[in-house]
Formats: structure tokens, C-alpha cells, sequence
């Protein structure tokens, strides 16, 4: 072994000892505990200021072991969008969710600027050291942003309080722990708008009316919406309560249907007036206008009695992003607008190479609360 140059000799007369090559081992299995991954700092490149962010290498050993490219990667809490970051460097396909819309925009901004990267530059470099010949392709070139329930609407608590006891004529307490006020003889209380009235409220409620014998008030509740078995709950409750003597009967004001006080959470689309045309080879698209009613009102919340004025447009608009041949499908962006600081604006005007014939042009726009509008226009030949 020594004339095969397998031995080393310390210099200072320690113990000889065994080389091992590289080549000839198969290494260490991984272990439960990672300490050689360092955390997110203020320095990082990929650094987005969310407070939970986690290391790209983190999440990439574990989609790589754990995965195969075009294998669809589901993330519930995406929060700053390492995981589906990672999967569109890594060629898997990804969902992500998240109730919080500041989330939904730091991702949807970060996957822009990684798409229009692999759009510019189709080779790219893997996260993770691979014996593949080349790294995986990505296996999307676009994406879309679903709202798939009313629970989105960033409105904190205490702010909805406020808005709620405006519009129902609620006189709110300043001491009460638990009611956020009264209304006529009701007893009041504001279910959180991020989620429905469950069975967990209600039960939480009757341990409050229990801590409160003397009590004998109605009860009203305010939510956004309600599940079903809670409808249940209540029905049995103010069953046992029947007659000129019951006490705290339950009612309860569901603002997503209520016709009379739900209109203050009725949701305005954002609208843009937007020029597509063709000039020669050129495809020109020029952003004249965008209102974002959502943006505005809560703007007129934080101004009181002055109104809110946005003297340009281009102040509610995060991203722009342009598909010059839509199918009507699948968003594939060819152009990508995102300004790299906060106080950068985009361009609003923008030209790109266009094909001949019939193409149909999208652009969407997404505003500084994540809300999109999509203009599409059809062009001949």
C-alpha cells in the first residue's frame, strides 16, 4: 500500500494513516441535523426581507432528493417562494398557497425575475451538485395567481373592526376583553376575517358566556362567511332558547351575502387602458392607465377626510408582463417588467419582436396588492 503511495506519513513522526480517495468511497450518509447550510442574510442576493425565509440550498437538497424533474412540488404556506423558487431552477412543475398577500406578491415578483432569466438564458446552472450530464430544463415558462376564497382580503383585524362597527352601527367598548362593542341590546363580536365562523368560535364564545352568568344580552356575530356546521351549532343553541326569557339567542351577520351590510367588503376589480398595436416586426404596447380601486380605498382608510390623489399610475402597478402569441391558456411571459427597487417604477411602454399573422397579445398587470389585470387584443396579419 505505501508503494502504491496509499499511506501518509505525518511530517512530525505522528502515525501513518490510510488515503482515501474520492473515487473510492461512497461518503456519509446524511444525517438528521444540517449544520452546514448557513441562513438567510441581509447580504444574501436572494435576500427578500420576508421574516421566514429559508436558504435556497436548504430547500434544494431536499427537492433533489426527494423528487424527479416534472414532478409537481406542492407548497401550503409559500411564503417568500424559496420552495417553488427552487423547483422552477430545478425543472419540476409547482403549486403555492398563501392567505397572506404580501406572500402571493414577494413570490410572484421573485418567479418573474427567475422565468425571464431562464427566458433570456435557457442554460442554466443547478443548485445542487448532480452527476447529470446538464441540469433539468424548466418545465414551465409562465404562471397564474388564483383567488379561490374571499379570506385574502389583507385586512387586519382591528381594521376590520373599525370598518364593521362604520357600517353596522356598532358602538364599540374600549374594555371589554372579548365583545368588540354592542349594537341596539346585542352584545358584539368580530370573528377574524381570515377565516369563517367554525364550531371552534362558537364553542370558544359559550366558555365566555359560561365565565359570565349574569350575562343575559343577545349575542351577535359578525364573520365574512360561516361553515355549515357552525350554522348547526348556532340553530341548536338558540333552540334551547326560545320565549320572552331567553338569553344570549345568537345571531349573526355573514358580510360576504349579508345585502345590506356586506357591501363594504364587495370587491372592485382593478382596471388598465392599454394600446396594442403592430408596427412592421414590432409589437408596441403602451400602458395609458391603471385604477386600483382596492389600492385607493385603502388609501381613503389611511387619509380620513382628506382623498387620497395618485398623480401617476405607474405608483400602484408592481410588475408588467407581456405574452405576444396568448392561446388563451397558458401565460408563457416573452417580456417582463419588475423593478428592481421599490422606488423604481416600470416603463409602461414596451416593444418587442412580433411574428406575422394572427397572434392574440396579453399583457397583465399586477398592482402593489397583488391584483391582476389581463388586456388581451387580437392582431391580423
Amino acid at each position: 500500500m505505501d508503494a502504491e503511495g496509499l499511506i501518509y506519513w505525518p511530517p512530525d513522526g505522528g502515525w501513518p494513516r490510510r488515503k482515501w480517495f474520492a473515487d473510492d468511497v461512497q461518503g456519509v450518509a446524511l444525517q438528521s441535523i444540517w449544520t452546514d447550510i448557513a441562513p438567510v442574510n441581509s447580504q444574501a442576493h436572494d435576500d427578500t426581507g420576508f421574516p421566514t425565509q429559508k436558504p435556497e440550498e436548504l430547500i434544494a437538497r431536499l427537492i433533489h432528493v426527494s423528487s424527479n424533474p416534472s414532478d409537481l412540488v406542492l407548497d401550503c404556506f409559500i411564503g417568500s417562494g424559496t420552495t417553488a423558487a427552487v423547483v422552477q431552477k430545478l425543472g419540476r412543475r409547482w403549486i403555492g398557497c398563501d392567505i397572506n398577500k404580501g406572500a402571493i406578491q414577494t413570490t410572484a415578483k421573485r418567479l418573474q425575475t427567475i422565468i425571464q432569466e431562464q427566458i433570456d438564458k435557457p442554460v442554466q446552472t443547478s443548485l445542487v451538485e448532480s452527476n447529470d450530464e446538464k441540469s433539468p430544463e424548466p418545465a414551465q415558462a409562465a404562471f397564474t395567481i388564483w383567488r379561490v376564497n374571499d379570506y385574502d382580503l389583507a385586512i387586519q383585524h382591528n381594521e376590520a373592526v373599525n370598518l364593521a362597527c362604520e357600517h353596522i352601527g356598532i358602538q364599540r367598548s374600549r374594555t371589554d376583553a372579548y365583545f368588540d362593542g354592542t349594537v341596539r341590546k346585542s352584545l358584539v363580536k368580530i370573528v377574524p376575517f381570515g377565516h369563517p365562523l367554525t364550531p371552534l368560535d362558537l364553542e370558544e364564545l359559550k366558555r365566555e358566556l359560561d365565565a359570565r352568568p349574569d350575562e343575559d344580552r343577545p349575542i351577535t356575530l359578525v364573520c365574512l362567511g360561516m361553515e355549515l356546521a357552525a350554522k348547526t351549532w348556532i340553530e341548536d343553541w338558540n333552540r334551547l332558547r326560545k320565549g320572552k326569557e331567553a338569553v344570549n339567542q345568537i345571531s349573526v351577520i355573514e358580510l360576504r351575502t349579508d345585502p345590506k351590510y356586506g357591501k363594504f367588503i364587495k370587491h372592485e376589480p382593478a382596471r388598465a387602458k392599454v394600446t396594442i398595436a403592430r408596427k412592421k416586426d414590432q409589437l408596441v404596447v403602451e400602458i395609458e392607465d391603471v385604477i386600483s380601486p382596492t389600492i385607493l380605498e385603502r388609501l381613503a382608510q389611511q387619509a380620513g377626510l382628506l382623498q387620497p390623489k395618485i398623480d401617476d399610475w405607474r405608483a400602484m402597478v408592481d410588475c408588467v408582463m407581456i405574452d405576444p402569441a396568448y392561446d388563451g391558456k397558458v401565460f408563457t411571459v416573452a417580456l417582463s417588467d419588475v423593478p428592481e427597487k421599490k422606488t423604481d417604477l416600470v416603463t409602461g411602454r414596451y416593444e418587442l419582436p412580433v411574428s406575422h399573422g394572427k397572434t392574440t397579445v396579453a399583457v397583465k398587470i399586477i398592482d402593489m396588492l397583488g391584483e391582476e389585470v389581463l388586456v388581451t387584443h387580437g392582431l391580423s396579419g
